[in-house]
């Protein structure tokens, strides 16, 4: 399983500056097929600057174990956010 990448990334508006919520379309490779779903993300920063990455709920036609997906969700958001690529 790969992820491929997360397109159409909106943020959502909110009033707390540390909580940043994010929505887009989540590409990953599952065994030389691609699927994409509809994903929502928050980005949780305590007064350290330590980053909390929580994922939304996944769809359940995604036929891959939920526990390694959402870990290499939260890679990849980490790393978008480390390079500066979300709005």
């Amino acid at each position: 399983m790969t992820v491929l990448g997360i397109d159409q990334i909106q943020k959502d508006e909110g009033h707390i500056f540390y909580r940043q919520k994010y929505s887009g379309v989540a590409t990953i490779e599952i065994v030389s097929k691609n699927v994409s779903f509809p994903l929502t993300f928050i980005i949780d920063t305590n007064p350290l600057g330590i980053k909390t990455i929580e994922i939304g709920i996944l769809p359940q036609d995604v036929s891959y174990p939920i526990i390694p997906l959402k870990k290499a969700l939260k890679e990849y958001v980490n790393t978008l956010s480390e390079q500066g690529k979300l709005p």
